[in-house]
């Protein structure tokens, strides 16, 4: 059975692991998840069916532009979650 899988997720939660201890926010899983789900709201989905189509997409899609784009939208996300936190 072939699966479908948005690869922006992996590549969210990568650069979000890379960057956390920058984004100046509380790391609780409630708010990690609201910053993930923000940045995932305002980034275009790339969604793959195999697996080498899920490694080309992720060297495509993993320069310094791609890159950038998603680490500025994790950063509006933490400062959106430290203002305005669900605890």
């Amino acid at each position: 059975m072939w699966e479908y899988k948005n690869i922006m997720e992996d590549m969210v939660e990568e650069i979000y692991e890379k960057n956390k201890e920058n984004l100046a926010c509380c790391d609780c899983p409630r708010c990690h998840c609201d910053i993930i789900a923000y940045a995932l709201n305002h980034l275009p989905p790339h969604y793959v069916v195999s697996q080498a189509g899920a490694l080309y997409a992720k060297t495509y899609l993993m320069n310094k532009q791609h890159e950038m784009d998603i680490t500025a939208a994790l950063a509006k996300g933490s400062l959106l979650v430290k203002n305005h936190p669900h605890h």
